[in-house]
């Protein structure tokens, strides 16, 4: 039983760890979009006003890096 729990503690310690970096290096929007267009359909709607008015702040309307 011990070596059960400890088993998942390390497994959860691993997802702490690798959520941490996810969201670090700004990769998580990937990832959680297949996921938000099946539980939250209008999810893809505001993502992309939110991209729209991000492209429209920037010069010539290029893509900022991370996007």
């Amino acid at each position: 039983m011990l070596i059960v729990a400890a088993a998942l503690a390390v497994v959860m310690g691993g997802c702490v760890l690798l959520a941490r970096r996810i969201r670090r290096r700004g990769l998580g929007g990937g990832l959680m979009s297949v996921a938000e267009e099946i539980y939250l359909p209008s999810a893809r709607r505001s993502r992309a006003v939110v991209q729209a008015e991000v492209r429209s702040s920037t010069p010539n309307g290029q893509d900022p890096p991370g996007l």
